[in-house]
């Protein structure tokens, strides 16, 4: 329902962030910040990374040999690639190149050497820090980076000593940081991200999150992601100490909670997923957590009244620096069965909900978010991409010149809260009707049996469009497809009730953690084939034939219903979240403990089954 102010007009869809957050030190951005708690408290833990454990002064010092080790051949403005894991080292390399002023561009640990060599050339990079495993483009040279331990300096054939790539003055002039995101064309876009944005930022969660010395931050997202930036800063500007996350933690909800436990964590940002899975597992008493942040997808898992936590659900795209909105939930007045909200903007920041021409709805209306105010990003290292996606304000604002189109959809409620929908670009058109399948995935999930419903659309029987309804039910339900389907048939056309609905134990993610809606329609295209009355899907095996159970949760958790007993679980596309899956599916079965990196480290799906059962015997000789 459209809301109105008291003279009986609509009120438009624009949110403001409201008045700047208070600085977490004396400076005007992150290495100012960090340089006034290296005086303050040089002695305090700035950075515990397994057994390192490194003070301010000692974090300062390990950066400032990577400045020496760059030699002058990095120079203000110039883009860097970044091939490191989460580590000690990554923090001090963010630290040195923000005191060089050059750009700090994260390549995620071990990046493919495709992904590489597009990336450097389409940015004009001339230099990378690597630990020795990044294989860089054709070329380039490697030498280890003296009196730095672990770190490895790439550099572009015919670079030499004060002659960068990228040079000043150029597209990433101005940047403080910058991230890369997915492309339509197939190729990552750069954003570049001005210290500002990041300043932005970091006050606002420093100010909001309560984080200052004492804090302990978690230093948990995959350095593919813009979020661990945030991470990094905000403890780093704060006098706060940033833990490393050890790689079992990210790939089971037992050595999250475990790690929570024995490094006194009071803040964290899980992923989407993974905090749908943490959510549902028993939950841990006597934690020192005191916010959590869950962002990246529609959340749908509530907390369990055990998290003593404040949960947070945030949204925001890269371009407009890692966070633009967030709701505080609130257990005791929200409505369990409602949407969680993505809440309202952070300090400076303006979001508009839109039409197609860039119009402002009323509030009550679905449309396109636009974003603009201090988060957000220069554009692109492209200017023709930033030309497509940043532009002009919606006419009749003074405050914002422009904004940035996220081709997201939300809708503005009454009382100003904003609801993520899902993707402008989702929608489908059939027999004549349009069709948006985030509305058709809410309308199955009102069915209590369904936990989480993914509608996808697939060309079925002669090219006909047709949508597939993928469905994970809650805990103790029964699959039931003609009652979930009668819920859906009560809100929405009736062209878009699915024609085939499949139930899943888990759903594939891809490469950013989220559900791979195209494999997922893949996936559908076959079963649709399916002739009526054809014998249906057979059953999970026991649990007490492991190999056999195990087999099919693995191709049920990878949806590759080919993967055999010798195929590889993590190059079959077992990402760190699927292995989570597969480990709280182990553990719910047998009464035993599996590591991430255990599961990791078999070279077959047999391999996995005899080491659940080597740990089955040992659990009941005890």
């Amino acid at each position: 329902m459209t809301s109105h102010d008291p003279t009986g007009h609509q009120l438009p869809s624009i949110a403001w962030g409201g008045e700047p957050a208070p600085a977490p030190a004396p400076g005007a951005g992150p290495l100012d910040w960090f340089d006034s708690r290296l005086a303050e408290q040089p002695d305090a833990p700035a950075v515990v990374d397994g057994t390192i454990t490194w003070s301010y002064r000692e974090l300062d010092r390990a950066s400032a040999r990577i400045v020496q080790a760059l030699g002058g051949r990095v120079t203000r403005g110039e883009l860097v690639g970044v091939c490191l894991e989460r580590s000690a080292l990554l923090v001090a390399a963010a630290v040195a190149l923000a005191r060089i002023g050059a750009v700090h561009l994260s390549l995620g640990a071990q990046p493919g050497a495709a992904r590489v060599e597009s990336i450097t050339e389409d940015a004009d990079i001339g230099c990378l820090l690597t630990d020795g495993t990044t294989t860089p483009p054709p070329g380039w040279t490697v030498a280890p980076a003296d009196a730095v331990d672990g770190l490895m300096v790439a550099l572009r054939g015919g670079r030499t000593n004060g002659a960068p790539g990228g040079a000043p003055g150029g597209a990433s002039s101005g940047a403080f940081c910058a991230v890369t995101t997915s492309g339509s064309t197939g190729k990552p876009k750069i954003a570049l991200l001005p210290q500002g944005a990041m300043a932005n930022l970091v006050r606002w969660t420093c100010d909001r999150l309560d984080i200052g010395p004492g804090s302990r931050v978690g230093l948990f997202v995959g350095t593919t992601f813009d979020a661990h930036l945030k991470e990094l800063w905000e403890a780093l500007s704060s006098g706060a100490t940033l833990h490393v996350a050890p790689e079992d933690a990210r790939g089971s909800t037992a050595e999250l909670f475990q790690w929570w436990q024995e490094s006194g964590l009071t803040h964290c940002l899980l992923p989407t997923p993974l905090a749908d899975l943490a959510f549902t597992q028993p939950w841990p008493a006597g934690l020192a957590m005191r916010h959590i942040l869950v962002g990246g997808d529609r959340m749908r898992v509530r907390p369990p009244a055990q998290c003593t936590a404040v949960v947070h659900n945030v949204y925001g795209p890269a371009e407009a620096t890692v966070l633009t909105t967030t709701h505080r939930l609130q257990p005791r007045s929200d409505d369990p069965t409602a949407p969680v909200p993505i809440g309202r903007p952070l300090t400076g920041y303006a979001v508009f909900i839109t039409d197609e021409d860039g119009r402002i709805l009323p509030r009550g209306q679905a449309g396109e978010v636009r974003i603009g105010g201090a988060g957000l990003a220069l554009g692109y290292v492209d200017p023709q991409r930033t030309a497509e996606r940043f532009v002009p304000a919606p006419a009749g604002q003074p405050y914002v010149d422009r904004v940035y189109r996220t081709g997201d959809k939300a809708v503005m409620r009454a009382d100003g809260l904003l609801e993520f929908l899902g993707r402008t670009d989702d929608q489908v058109k059939i027999s004549g009707a349009r069709i948006e399948p985030a509305e058709v995935e809410a309308a199955l999930e009102t069915h209590d049996s369904v936990r989480r419903a993914v509608v996808v659309p697939y060309q079925g029987t002669g090219g006909v469009l047709r949508l597939a309804a993928f469905l994970r039910l809650a805990e103790g339900a029964q699959a039931d497809e003609e009652a979930v389907l009668a819920a859906a048939r009560a809100r929405v056309l009736k062209q878009a009730v699915p024609v085939m609905v499949r139930f899943v134990d888990t759903f594939p993610l891809n490469a950013n953690g989220k559900v791979d809606r195209a494999l997922l329609a893949r996936q559908a295209a076959p079963a649709a084939s399916t002739a009526p009355g054809a014998a249906p899907t057979q059953q999970a095996p026991q649990a007490a034939d492991t190999d056999a159970f195990l087999l099919v949760a693995c191709r049920r958790l990878l949806d590759r219903p080919d993967l055999t007993p010798s195929d590889n679980f993590a190059e079959s596309g077992g990402t760190s979240l699927a292995v989570a899956r597969l480990i709280a599916l182990i553990e719910s079965t047998y009464p035993i403990r599996v590591k991430a990196a255990e599961v990791m480290r078999q070279p077959d799906v047999a391999a996995l089954a005899a080491l659940v059962d080597t740990r089955r015997a040992g659990s009941a000789r005890s």
